[in-house]
């Protein structure tokens, strides 16, 4: 099945969901008109609710399906006071979101998938809803008077979980009525995470696990506009341009050069923070946004940069039998915000400029704007500092 008949599919069956709660509910009506008590039938008119909203928030993300699922949870749920969405991910489950207050801290908390006790675990061994009335099963949280599992997706590799929690017995009409909520919630939640594993897609190179050009450019104008208004944060970027990949590529054959790239990736991602911003330009080019950080700092952590590049072991990325050695290293161009530019474009243009200034003064080295705004290369020589290629001074 295609993708598109894939999505076609699962949003049907999110439409007959909200076709057969809306029948509930208005059975529920009748019933209710017929007995006077109306109000006791609401929960199910919440159901049909929920389901027309599971289909709009499946078209934004699996964030907005959460919300959904909480809001509507305790709406056919009052006593339930937590609510919790496990995901499926390194061959565990995380908790991908947590509603309640007693259950604040528990975003990020991983449960393995064999803790058979656990109550996520359990339901998406069974396949099927599970309670603390179950042997063997334990609370999510000690002042858990009853709680209840429902698998929301069962794909290998990506299952969700939906856990509901309350320090009050939640009833056998309660607990009915959050399964057909989880039943009208898992096609909802599987369109979403199609959606962002596709939006993964598109933002991250599949070479290189980078950030992709449109998706670094995006990302850059938001740090641009955000450091704008905290100037106590500056940043700066770094584009770096491999040298001699072109000899190398014809010389091994574009598997060498596909290993090649991977480990510059991984050189990259391993001299940078956690908060820095590293993408693959396109080909062999790749930019680096180091968040709050000074130019002068920004020049010296390049530099430590190119080192590490340089310095890497390529025997191992050559084929077997190459006798011919190509060496491998990367001019870097660095500019930073405000210093330099005013927009996330300029700044780009700016260290794409220093980064040229490198490749046509002997390459293997780093360059930047300097006070007159004409490019300098950093002198990486015994002695090391500063030096202009065009005019005398230090920056």
């Amino acid at each position: 099945m295609t993708a598109v008949a894939q999505e076609a599919a699962l949003l049907g069956a999110a439409l007959l969901s909200v076709a057969g709660a809306t029948v509930v509910a208005a059975r529920a009506r009748t019933g209710a008109r017929r007995d006077g008590s109306l109000r006791a039938r609401e929960p199910e008119a919440d159901l049909a609710g929920a389901a027309r909203r599971l289909a709009h928030a499946a078209r934004e993300s699996a964030g907005a399906v959460r919300h959904v699922v909480a809001d509507a949870v305790r709406a056919v749920a009052p006593c339930a006071d937590g609510v919790l969405v496990y995901e499926e991910r390194d061959g565990a489950l995380a908790c991908a979101a947590a509603f309640g207050e007693r259950f604040a801290y528990y975003p990020g908390a991983v449960v393995p998938l064999d803790d058979a006790p656990a109550l996520a675990a359990r339901a998406l061994a069974t396949t099927h809803r599970v309670t603390l009335a179950d042997d063997g099963v334990r609370a999510p949280h000690p002042s858990d008077a009853s709680a209840l599992a429902v698998p929301l997706v069962l794909d290998a590799g990506r299952a969700c979980v939906l856990v509901v929690c309350s320090r009050h017995e939640l009833g056998a009409a309660a607990v009915d009525r959050i399964v057909a909520l989880a039943e009208q919630a898992s096609p909802a939640y599987a369109i979403a995470l199609d959606r962002e594993h596709d939006r993964r897609c598109a933002e991250y190179d599949g070479l290189t696990g980078l950030l992709t050009p449109g998706a670094f450019r995006r990302r850059l104008a938001e740090l641009v506009e955000r450091a704008r208004f905290v100037p106590s944060a500056p940043l700066a970027l770094a584009f770096a341009d491999t040298d001699h990949f072109k000899h190398w590529n014809d010389r091994y054959g574009h598997a060498a050069g596909d290993a090649l790239l991977r480990e510059l990736a991984q050189v990259l991602r391993a001299s940078c923070s956690p908060r820095d911003v590293v993408a693959r330009n396109g080909g062999d080019e790749f930019c680096v946004v180091f968040l709050e950080t000074g130019k002068a700092a920004a020049i010296e952590r390049a530099e430590a940069l190119r080192r590490r590049i340089a310095a890497i072991d390529l025997s191992a990325l050559r084929p077997p039998g190459a006798c011919a050695r190509v060496d491998i290293s990367a001019s870097i161009g660095v500019a930073a915000f405000p210093a330099d530019a005013s927009t996330a474009s300029e700044l780009l243009e700016r260290a794409d400029a220093a980064m040229y200034h490198s490749k046509h003064t002997g390459r293997d080295g780093v360059s930047f704007l300097g006070a007159t705004g004409e490019p300098e290369r950093l002198d990486s020589g015994p002695g090391a500092g500063f030096v202009r290629s065009k005019s005398e001074g230090r920056a």
